[in-house]
């Protein structure tokens, strides 16, 4: 297998529209959760109300095709400049990168309910801390709820790399085929099963989404150069669908634009931003979308501790809406105090484990899920 040849002045470092690209997932993500503290609203206008709901979920989706995406891009970079994959230092970069911001906000949520100020349960809790929510989905607490995209990611980040790295070289490509089109298959599956399956098709087609961005990474150079040629309205009609399209029912039609369209198309949009669509990267590129996309981990976290609704809180407090303008203070707060320490760390004992000289060349940022 002949892997693309990337360029290393176009394709090194953080690609910057991909943090845009977060901003809008995030955003999407918390829109639907503010909207769901108004089931009323939902009632009344049924046909807006599910559709904005539903942006959560393809707000996940993007995240889990960017995560799929960025981190075997940072594979195959690595792979080139050292002939090899460390996947020790991988991992180590990824625990710092997950684990500090994550578990502080699982204390923080223990606390409330050891304080009685919240209704959650400590298996609920202690399920999240061991990335396995996404096992039963709809076993969990509105404040731990959130962690089942986190779990997919861990799984993600345990078994995809190690088949990169133990796969032939001429077959790594053609696995990958193979890893999209099981995964594909495993979605389908759940029209076959008699009762509801332990893992949902929402939890299935996000390793749909993930395995369709590491093959994205895998074929990037030639992907971008046929993303570039695409016809621009053709990629408007593609997100209007994204937009349009509520989630259904299990139906094979539904489970068949969850598992091919969709990813596909989000592959699509990504590629094009980073190749055309010059009002669309300069949207991207802004500083507040930019801004939003570097912390959107942060604010993944933390905005399903402020958009719970008022049944979810002890008394029923009435002013949990109120709470919004917290997150400008918590995420940078998050941010500055906890990841970004973190990340270094990371970097740091990574390089250690390397066990080679790699000061002239600065290992590249990672990207994290709501993936």
């Amino acid at each position: 297998m002949k892997m693309d040849t990337l360029n290393q002045s176009k394709t090194d470092g953080r690609l910057r529209e991909l943090d845009g690209w977060r901003a809008i997932s995030v955003s999407f993500v918390f829109l639907a959760h503010c909207f769901l503290q108004h089931p009323g609203f939902i009632t009344r206008f049924p046909t807006v109300g599910t559709h904005i709901a539903s942006f959560g979920g393809l707000g996940v989706k993007i995240f889990f095709v960017i995560s799929g995406f960025v981190i075997f891009r940072l594979l195959i970079l690595e792979e080139a400049r050292y002939g090899s994959v460390s996947l020790k230092a991988f991992y180590i970069r990824r625990a710092c990168r997950i684990l500090p911001p994550f578990y502080f906000y699982l204390a923080l949520v223990s606390l409330l309910l050891f304080c009685g100020l919240i209704h959650e349960h400590w298996d609920e809790i202690l399920r999240a801390a061991v990335f396995v929510t996404d096992f039963h989905l709809w076993r969990v607490g509105w404040f731990d709820a959130h962690s089942w995209s986190l779990s997919v990611e861990e799984q993600f980040y345990v078994i995809f790399p190690a088949i990169w790295v133990l796969a032939p070289k001429l077959l790594k490509a053609p696995v990958f085929v193979g890893v999209f089109l099981a995964c594909i298959a495993w979605n389908f599956s759940a029209l076959f099963a008699n009762t509801e399956p332990m893992i949902s098709t929402t939890v299935r087609g996000g390793f749909v989404c993930i395995s369709c961005g590491a093959l994205m990474a895998i074929h990037e150079m030639r992907l971008r150069a046929i993303a570039a040629r695409i016809p621009g309205f053709l990629v408007a009609l593609v997100t209007l669908i994204l937009f349009a399209h509520a989630t259904g029912s299990a139906s094979w039609q539904e489970i068949a634009y969850e598992s091919l369209f969709l990813p596909l198309s989000i592959g699509l949009l990504l590629l094009f931003s980073m190749e055309r669509g010059r009002w669309l990267r300069a949207f991207l590129l802004s500083k507040p979308a930019q801004a939003v996309g570097v912390t959107s981990y942060g604010i993944y976290l933390w905005q399903q501790m402020f958009t719970g609704r008022r049944f979810q809180f002890s008394g029923a407090h009435e002013f949990t809406s109120l709470m919004y303008p917290l997150l400008f203070l918590v995420v940078p707060l998050s941010y500055f105090v906890i990841e970004k320490p973190a990340i270094r760390l990371g970097k740091s004992l990574s390089q250690r484990a390397r066990r080679s000289t790699i000061s002239s060349i600065p290992l590249l940022e990672e990207p994290v899920s709501p993936s």
